[in-house]
């Protein structure tokens, strides 16, 4: 896999609300993804805090 496509897998994993199987993906393939590797870290960490902040909005 190219790095385009380990983000884009990476990226489909968190839309489907697995988290931690995305990171856990990220993490294995660090070495592939190069300079993407922090970009796509601090994407899981953006995305997991704004998913939960959708969460919360919707009870209030």
């Amino acid at each position: 896999m190219n790095k385009d496509e380990l983000i884009k897998k990476a990226k489909e994993l968190m839309n489907e609300g697995n988290f931690d199987k995305a990171k856990e993906f990220v993490e294995m393939h660090k070495d592939d993804l190069g300079e993407y590797y922090e970009k796509a870290k601090a994407l899981l960490a953006s995305d997991k805090i704004d998913g939960l902040m959708d969460k919360f909005k919707k009870f209030f």
